[in-house]
């Protein structure tokens, strides 16, 4: 079992290995949103604070909407993410700016 924390909600969730994120936001109550959900829009993109090496590589579509500089941040795009194993943090945009 994986396990991800939404670090603006404070919400940690158990999900099987190999979840995408897009269903694990329909499990909780979590205050992360998405937008068009095939990357393209950007509503969706996060950092991941801890486990980089828990979740899926980049694919193409994150690797055309997102600037290099920002992958190497951890910005990801959550419509494309799925939680392989271990633990991953995340955080999004909107608290970022803060």
């Amino acid at each position: 079992m994986a396990r991800i924390v939404f670090r603006p909600d404070n919400i940690i969730h158990e999900v099987e290995d190999g979840t995408s994120l897009i269903d694990i936001c329909e499990e909780v109550d979590s205050t992360f949103s998405f937008g068009c959900t095939e990357g393209t829009c950007g509503v969706c993109e996060l950092t991941v604070i801890k486990g980089a090496e828990n979740v899926s590589k980049t694919n193409e579509a994150e690797k055309d909407f997102l600037d290099p500089e920002d992958l190497e941040k951890g910005k990801r795009l959550g419509c494309q993410l799925k939680i392989l194993k271990g633990e991953v943090v995340i955080d999004w945009k909107e608290n970022q700016a803060k």
